[in-house]
């Protein structure tokens, strides 16, 4: 959730809104031979409707947006057999695509006209669940792992203005939250956890611990750190070190108290500390990230990082690929392979180190 993520987010949505103008195929399951033994397949789709990978369903499942006949089309894929089968379809502009934390629904947020925007939550099956008007405005959404008929939903301006409200989506009721914060994400059913700087653009703040049905509770957990992330039962926090030279990944338990640490080089832009994407899947104890090879200032040269892939709780790490670019990583739940590229048209074998592509590879992509 830092600052280049947040800018992002406020471009494309803008780009978006202001751009306004069957029988499903039944997979059959494997049984006799394990996901891991198959290979990767490329699919046929379309390169004029594939617009990108939303993300995992399963192990094996991946959940596809892509443009047909002036419609928005979900499609599920198998990424061994190819095999697809649609979920959902509208024709409505998309601005944010979810997957829930368990991932049997997902979230569209949409532009209905120029003048209003829905929330749907969707089934894997392809029942509309729920459905929302709002005003179209930039949105950051943050939902809630133990209750997901729980959502942060933090509102931007073009001034860095925010709001930060609580979407109930089995009653449809929005609260206003009394956060002074935009950077939160949920801790537990009810509590979340937020990083308070001075002012948005800082690179570093102080991370509290709060109670949504409590405006009163707030404590500190963590001072002086650049970012947060929560996954299950593990806090991870990035800070600085000593010398600021390089970075530290602090892994802590839900008691935050911190049960290892690996440091990183660190690379700073023009707005200051340049934070590489990652994943955390504690599930699998894994945690993905890019790495740069020595602390410096950034190019746009590529091929600055490695690929690593760390266990916190052996204490180790090692480097799944060399000379690649940093872009959008997500491990698969089983942490065997990781969707990778702005639009997920990648798949890098966590094992063998082999990159396959989704679909027909394009050499430009826009």
């Amino acid at each position: 959730m830092d600052k280049i993520r947040i800018g992002f987010i406020i471009t494309i949505l803008g780009l978006l809104f202001l751009s306004y103008g069957c029988k499903n195929e039944e997979i059959p399951a494997n049984k006799e031979t394990p996901a891991t033994t198959n290979k990767i397949k490329t699919s046929n789709i379309p390169s004029k409707e594939f617009q990108r990978v939303v993300g995992w369903i399963d192990d094996e499942n991946v959940l596809l947006q892509l443009r047909k006949d002036r419609k928005i089309i979900f499609e599920s894929l198998n990424v061994f057999t190819g095999k697809r089968h649609q979920i959902y379809e509208t024709a409505n502009v998309i601005s944010e695509v979810i997957i829930s934390p368990n991932r049997d629904r997902f979230l569209i947020y949409s532009a209905k006209s120029k003048d209003m925007a829905i929330l749907d939550i969707i089934s894997m099956s392809g029942s509309l669940m729920s459905s929302k008007e709002v005003k179209p405005q930039n949105i950051e959404f943050s939902w809630n792992q133990d209750d997901q008929d729980k959502m942060f939903m933090t509102t931007f301006d073009t001034d860095w203005n925010y709001q930060v409200f609580q979407w109930d989506i089995s009653s449809g009721s929005v609260t206003k939250l009394n956060t002074h914060s935009p950077f939160i994400s949920w801790y537990s059913d009810n509590l979340f956890v937020s990083n308070q700087k001075a002012t948005p653009q800082q690179d570093r703040g102080d991370l509290f611990l709060e109670d949504a049905r409590d405006k009163s509770v707030k404590n500190l957990i963590v001072a002086d750190i650049y970012q947060f992330a929560v996954s299950a039962n593990t806090l991870l926090t990035t800070e600085p070190s000593k010398d600021e030279k390089s970075m530290i990944y602090n892994f802590r338990t839900v008691g935050f108290q911190s049960y290892y640490k690996y440091e990183a080089p660190r690379v700073y832009d023009e707005l200051g500390t340049f934070f590489p994407f990652y994943d955390l899947n504690v599930e699998q104890e894994s945690f993905l990230t890019f790495e740069p090879y020595e602390s410096k200032k950034l190019t746009n040269h590529g091929g600055e990082f490695k690929l690593i892939k760390i266990d916190p709780k052996a204490k180790s790490a090692k480097t799944i690929l060399e000379l690649v670019n940093n872009e959008p990583i997500l491990t698969s739940p089983n942490g065997e392979y990781c969707l990778y590229g702005y639009l997920f048209d990648q798949i890098i074998d966590l094992k063998t180190r082999d990159i396959t592509y989704l679909t027909q590879h394009r050499d430009k992509m826009y």
